[in-house]
């Protein structure tokens, strides 16, 4: 039995990376053109450019749920919001009340869940409650691609999922970052709690973007039909406040917009990138946009996050001896304690210049099986903030070294990097 399922995923495996991969786009003629600027490059992909104030950045779950608490009570005409993971708990009761009142009053409240939420199986898993409670107020509630036995006949399609994390309220105020609406994320203490972000900020041309993108997935999705111009952008949000130029993708499976996006960013570096992945299950296209940088002399980080339900190598058991091969700088955090909490943040940071920011991990399932939102922002201010958070999480690592990379290697791993590689 044993090792039918190995095959079964193994089968899986070869269809996917040889049958349906879209990161072969990170190594397009385009994307490696050095003549053309990075700002044609990604216009020309229909990645629009928009502009965003500096952002205020929360790395505490708490300290986001008691500002989402805020967002939400002074939310006047609607609100939308998308989470892969969401689920009340005696923690999260203030936050889903405030939602449920806002429905009553009449403000219009869209909630996005992946369909997985159910199936949650953190810590969340022991204070867990189900949102369809929220449906009785009034709020439209959406859930993903449930996983039921019925569903079955979607085939391939189950696998797809909705990772985004976002917030628009009013066109006014956004939010867009890593952490779900659940108990690990935004409502546990001590060592439950994940460490993660969220970046709020005003951007009229951004919000329209997102609501462009929103209306009609909202239309394919749901019974419910909603027009675009019911929602309304407040064009005056950012008057008189410093923006920058940020670029926007809300990526859709098969797509190839953040393969375009990352390659054209990995290939712009010019001395320095730093990267905290997440779960790195990368495919070769991936890996060879990296080793390409590095190549050229450009400094590559990257950060593994320890994770003490799995032995601490988040997925990267498989790649690490090519990783190093390349001249990669890997490390993983050390584990300091035995309540050392789950780094589940995501983010690049590129020539001190560009932060990359939003729900994508640097993987395969990312950016070919999953709705993803990735945000570039070129602001060498915010960089520099974001690489004093990304150095002190440096501070608590050691290299990975090819002794370990060899250890790791072994072939009773092999399942669980499938199943992470298209699952992840």
């Amino acid at each position: 039995m044993k090792r039918l399922c190995l095959l079964f995923l193994l089968v899986l495996f070869l269809f996917f990376t040889l049958g349906c991969s879209s990161t072969s786009h990170m190594l397009s003629p385009k994307v490696l053109d050095d003549t053309l600027p990075l700002e044609e490059k990604l216009l020309s992909f229909n990645i629009p450019k928009v502009q965003v104030t500096y952002p205020t950045v929360y790395y505490d779950g708490l300290e986001w749920r008691d500002r989402l608490i805020e967002l939400i009570e002074g939310a006047e005409d609607y609100l939308i919001t998308s989470a892969f993971l969401a689920s009340s708990s005696e923690e999260l009761e203030g936050l889903y009340a405030a939602l449920v009142r806002k429905a009553e009053s009449g403000v219009r409240v869209y909630f996005v869940v992946d369909g997985t939420g159910p199936f949650d199986m953190t810590e969340t898993r022991f204070h867990l409650i189900p949102l369809k409670f929220l449906r009785d107020s009034g709020v439209h509630l959406l859930e993903y691609s449930p996983m039921s036995a019925a569903r079955l006949v979607s085939g391939i399609n189950l696998l797809y999922r909705d990772h985004r994390k976002f917030l628009i309220i009013d066109g006014k105020h956004l939010a867009v970052g890593g952490m779900n609406l659940n108990y690990i994320s935004i409502g546990a203490s001590e060592e439950d709690l994940q460490r993660d972000s969220m970046y709020e900020f005003y951007s009229p041309s951004l919000a329209a973007t997102m609501l462009d993108h929103f209306v009609p997935w909202w239309n394919e999705q749901s019974w419910e039909t909603i027009n675009r111009e019911d929602f309304p952008v407040d064009w005056q949000a950012a008057d008189g406040l410093k923006t920058y130029d940020a670029f926007y993708v809300d990526q859709h499976p098969k797509s190839d917009k953040l393969s375009l996006l990352f390659g054209s960013l990995l290939n712009e570096a010019e001395h320095e990138i730093k990267v905290l992945p997440f779960l790195p299950f990368m495919d070769k296209h991936m890996m060879e946009a990296f080793r390409r940088a590095q190549e050229r002399g450009v400094d590559v980080t990257m950060i593994v996050p320890f994770d003490k339900r799995v032995g601490n190598r988040k997925g990267i058991e498989f790649m690490a001896k090519d990783l190093l091969t390349m001249g990669i700088n890997l490390r993983i955090e050390k584990e300091s304690d035995a309540s050392q909490r789950l780094l589940h943040e995501k983010l690049m940071i590129v020539d001190d210049r560009y932060v990359v920011i939003g729900s994508t991990n640097i993987n395969y399932r990312s950016f070919n099986l999953a709705y993803e939102t990735a945000l570039v922002i070129d602001s060498p201010e915010l960089a520099k903030q974001v690489e004093a958070h990304f150095d002190s999480l440096y501070e608590n690592t050691m290299p990975i070294t090819e002794e370990m990379a060899e250890k790791w290697q072994k072939f009773s791993s092999y399942p669980r990097f499938v199943f992470g590689f298209i699952g992840g």
